[in-house]
């Protein structure tokens, strides 16, 4: 059974079916990863002086908020939170239920300490800093994968049934009508109906006719944040679901499509090649 998540009435879909989820999208033109300023951390405390250990607790922390970065951009989430300090992202990774602030807090504490009042960090405190960031890495790096970027609903308020598109480029959710094939399917699941028909070919061709112009466009914005966070939350649980068998969906792990975002030097494909796979254009920059 494709997986098919069906909503309350205080909820702006009736249900929701992923038909395209991706992993590793990141920025545009940044180089150095969350993995690789860890390991940076590890190989700076090989050394036990000062520097050693400034430059360690540094790597570690900035380690933790490319990761945090990452996730906010890969929910469309940056151009809202691009005034917010570290605090206030992990306050909005919180309340998508991804993240709790409370270590990330102690953490970013020390770090002041040796900003501005120019204390070196204890050797103990450096290893607790850089296991840390190790343990959350490991913690969220599942959030970086399978993120429905797209999937078929219905828009409670109208009864339409549309094709829902995360743009993260643009921090948009926008909705699109499509032309029905011959012989599409509607199933009722728990009282509702929903839309029940593969959307892609093996070459991510869609199998039907997707308006390009939105029907509705929601922007990421503190403006309408009552309508984009919790659907944004309900993509969170879908990867907490950790469903990478589901029929009718194009997953990052299929091989072919997870090399394409898997990161590294090929980052600037994979944003090009998630851009074309969704019909979204990458803005220019």
């Amino acid at each position: 059974m494709s997986l098919i998540l069906t909503f309350g009435d205080d909820f702006p879909l009736t249900y929701f079916v992923p038909s395209l989820m991706a992993s590793g999208v990141t920025p545009d033109g940044e180089t150095v990863s969350a993995q690789e300023y860890l390991a940076y951390a590890k190989e700076d405390l090989k050394g036990e002086d000062n520097r050693a250990l400034i430059n360690a607790f540094g790597n570690a922390k900035r380690s933790i908020h490319k990761l945090v970065d990452d996730l906010i951009f890969q929910y469309g989430l940056s151009g809202y939170s691009r005034r917010s300090s570290f605090p206030q992202k992990l306050q909005l990774l919180s309340g998508l239920e991804i993240v709790s602030p409370f270590v990330l807090s102690a953490l970013n504490v020390d770090r002041n300490a040796v900003e501005h009042d120019y204390v070196a960090p204890s050797l103990k405190r450096t290893r607790e800093a850089v296991d840390v960031a190790e343990l959350l890495l490991m913690a969220m790096s599942g959030f970086q994968l399978g993120v429905p970027y797209e999937g078929f609903c219905c828009w409670r308020k109208d009864r339409r049934h549309v094709l829902l598109r995360l743009n993260p480029w643009e921090n948009t959710l926008t909705l699109h009508k499509y032309v029905r094939p011959d012989g599409v399917r509607f199933r009722t699941i728990a009282g509702v109906r929903c839309y029940w028909q593969q959307v892609r070919d093996a070459a991510y061709r869609y199998y039907l006719e997707v308006s390009d112009t939105p029907w509705k466009s929601i922007s990421i914005t503190k403006q309408e944040k009552p309508v984009w966070e919790p659907i944004i939350r309900e993509f969170v649980q879908i990867q907490k679901a950790n469903r990478f068998d589901v029929p009718f969906v194009s997953m990052a792990l299929d091989e072919r499509f997870f090399d394409i975002f898997k990161g590294g030097p090929s980052e600037g494909r994979s944003v090009s090649q998630l851009a074309k796979a969704q019909g979204f254009e990458k803005p220019n920059v």
